[in-house]
């Protein structure tokens, strides 16, 4: 754990306060771990619920590592693997989507 040692006053309006409040909630993190995230400028998304797609991802990557095998065993000679890396990138390119549209700004 960090040691934060300095204090930064900071004056804000009610409803500042409450916009602040909300989105450092939103980004499930202390007011003070979202302000100080904001003020050095690092990226803050929030997204819920990435079991499905994680449990997909992991699902590719068994039955990568079972072909790996297959193919250094010599069980298999070759192997298309285009419509796999195709997949790969689409689900990427849908996970960054995904990120950049659930940004805490």
């Amino acid at each position: 754990m960090r040691n934060r040692s300095e204090i930064i006053p900071l004056r804000a309006t009610p409803a500042e306060l409450k916009i602040i409040n909300e989105k450092a909630a939103k980004a499930k993190m202390t007011r003070t771990d979202y302000m100080i995230a904001s003020a050095i400028g690092k990226h803050i998304s929030v997204v819920e619920d990435f079991k499905p797609i994680i449990a997909e991802m992991k699902r590719i990557g068994n039955n990568l590592n079972q072909l790996t095998v297959l193919a250094h065993t010599g069980k298999i000679y070759t192997l298309s693997l285009e419509e796999c890396e195709q997949f790969l990138k689409k689900m990427y390119s849908e996970l960054y989507r995904i990120g950049r549209e659930n940004e805490v700004n």
